[in-house]
């Protein structure tokens, strides 16, 4: 028994230090490009401390204003001890969520041993983490929506050892990190809850008195979570809700137009009677509908096997589901054997994993790899225990006439050619092809484009930077490093855009920071400013009789960004 731990134990060694060499490696490179949040992320994490307040003068705010939008705080006070440490860069804000993606592969492992009892299940449904494209990725860029893989699964694990040992520093531990995970993503603040009410009723029962009896059981848990829980909901009358009610499907970007043009086609073109045309063309209709195609979409095979994500913002590849194409029949597998042999903890995970996508299914848009992560690490469970009942189902393969003897040896060695197949054409896409595919969509040039004016034109009076490159002003604070107490007396200007009933900073006309101006350019009259530089996008440059002064690239070779000076270097 011993021998056999310490195999479990050196094979998560194993698994582990994979896990953190690629989670790491070369992490400030790839994915190629750094998105506005990221820079955000990083610019308040610096604010907060140096100062003790956010860039719009906020002291240690529990909702982070953004660009418009709110931000759940955890990622960004994570932040500032990697911030100190490296000061301010795109390792420094990548580098906490890479580690906590790598300790998230110990956290299932305890979490799965606590659930099942079995190591080999757990080693299992850690390895998967380790290696999962889902999770893997997520874990190499400032994505807040990765946290939850290890606040859940460690806060599940001191829960479970709660249940059972009735200690109160398990109790305070669990309620600690599942708090914080509320405050990790916006669907962890829907999404934790329920999974607390599942593992409750897992162990206690269905019956009122069974509840009852655990709860009593579990008086620090309550009151801790209930604090946490309380504060999440507080936050969310404190800016929280712009950000749930801005990405919601019941405020559609149409203003419902698509329901009432249903309703006068109806009434008006097919003459039908009364009040039918109200009947079947409605806001509660058209919201169910919206949800369940969301809802779906989170579990159809283009999401998890074949097309993945809609939007390459989390670094996410084109063409390539969050999980293995050979999970598809292993999960099919399971299905058929939770049938046959009705696992009480598989079942479990199972229902978790298919409630995990209803957060994301109430927003706007649909597969998004970020809204949909709090599937994860139940997914991976739940594939763990599959490939352990298939080890363990049979022993024998029929060929013709014959039997092929199929031992624990032969059954591990096909899994690890399989899976280190598909792992290298993985690796060869994420590393070598990615940066072609995806460094549009994650923003790739702002911050070339900045440093490279700042080293080359530190004269310039005047800077305009586009609009149209996307939260501008946020990369001109990161990438530039941009004074701390000059942002914080300028920044609360921008505030202009509530009062204009806009939803976005970047939606005003004209706004500005330092010698930083942030507009639409215009080439006509922005290109004869003295002492100006310009910097925006092709189209907003003459398309003929025209050099920029410096153009960067994305690494396909076309252009990202242009900047224009009438300045002499």
């Amino acid at each position: 028994m011993k021998s056999f731990r310490l195999l479990i134990f050196t094979g998560l060694l194993i698994v582990f230090s994979l896990g953190l060499f690629l989670r790491l490696f070369r992490l400030d490179r790839y994915p190629a490009g750094f998105t506005p949040d990221e820079a955000a992320q990083g610019y308040t994490a610096y604010s907060i401390l140096k100062t003790g307040k956010d860039e719009w003068g906020k002291s240690f705010p529990l909702n982070l204003r953004s660009f418009g939008d709110f931000k759940p705080p955890l990622q960004t006070y994570l932040t500032i001890p990697s911030v100190f440490l490296l000061g301010l860069n795109e390792l420094a804000v990548r580098l906490p969520n890479a580690l906590i993606g790598s300790l998230a592969i110990l956290t299932v492992f305890f979490f799965a041993k606590e659930l099942f009892g079995d190591f080999l299940l757990a080693l299992t449904a850690s390895f998967l983490v380790s290696f999962s494209p889902w999770h893997l990725t997520l874990s190499r860029g400032a994505f807040e929506a990765n946290l939850t893989v290890f606040f859940i699964s460690l806060g599940g694990y001191f829960l479970l050892r709660s249940f059972d040992r009735k200690g109160k520093k398990d109790q305070f531990l669990s309620a600690l990190l599942l708090g914080l995970n509320l405050f990790s993503y916006h669907s962890a603040k829907v999404f934790t809850p329920l999974v607390v009410l599942a593992l409750f009723v897992y162990h206690f029962g269905f019956s009122l008195s069974s509840m009852r009896r655990g709860l009593k059981r579990m008086p620090v848990f309550l009151v801790v979570f209930s604090f946490f829980l309380l504060l999440a909901f507080s936050s969310f009358f404190l800016g929280g809700q712009k950000r749930g009610l801005d990405i919601a499907v019941f405020n559609p970007t149409d203003q419902w137009q698509v329901v009432k043009d249903s309703r006068w086609w109806a009434q008006e073109k097919m003459a039908l009677p009364g009040f039918l045309p109200r009947v079947f063309n409605n806001k509660l209709f058209y919201s169910v509908n919206k949800i369940a195609v969301n809802y779906l979409s989170y579990l159809s095979p283009q999401f998890l096997f074949s097309d993945g994500p809609t939007e390459g913002a989390y670094g996410m590849l084109p063409g390539r589901g969050v999980l293995w194409w050979w999970e598809l029949p292993l999960i099919l597998f399971g299905l058929y054997r939770l049938c046959r042999k009705k696992s009480k903890t598989a079942f479990l995970i199972l229902l978790i994993t298919l409630a995990a996508p209803l957060p994301a299914s109430l927003t706007k848009g649909i597969r998004s790899a970020g809204r949909a992560a709090v599937m994860m690490p139940w997914i991976q469970i739940f594939s763990a225990w599959v490939l352990v009942e298939l080890f363990s189902s049979f022993s024998s393969l029929k060929l013709k006439k014959r039997s092929l003897k199929i031992g624990p040896k032969l059954k591990f060695t096909a899994f690890i050619l399989v899976f280190t197949g598909f792992f290298l054409f993985f690796m060869e896409n994420y590393f070598i092809q990615s940066p072609r595919e995806r460094a549009k969509e994650m923003l790739y040039g702002r911050c070339q484009a900045l440093r490279w004016v700042r080293d080359n034109y530190p004269q310039a009076d005047k800077i305009i930077v586009s609009r149209k490159l996307s939260e501008p002003q946020a990369y001109v604070m990161f990438c530039l490093n941009y004074p701390i107490r000059a942002a914080q007396e300028q920044v609360p200007d921008w505030l202009e855009y509530q009062q204009k009933g806009l939803g976005f900073v970047d939606q005003l006309g004209e706004y500005s920071l330092g010698k930083f101006v942030f507009k639409e350019i215009n080439w006509a009259s922005d290109s004869k400013v003295a002492g100006s530089v310009l910097i925006g996008t092709e189209k907003e440059f003459p398309l003929v009789d025209f050099s920029p002064t410096k153009r960067i690239d994305y690494p396909d070779g076309q252009p990202a960004v242009f900047i224009y000076s009438n300045l002499s270097g």
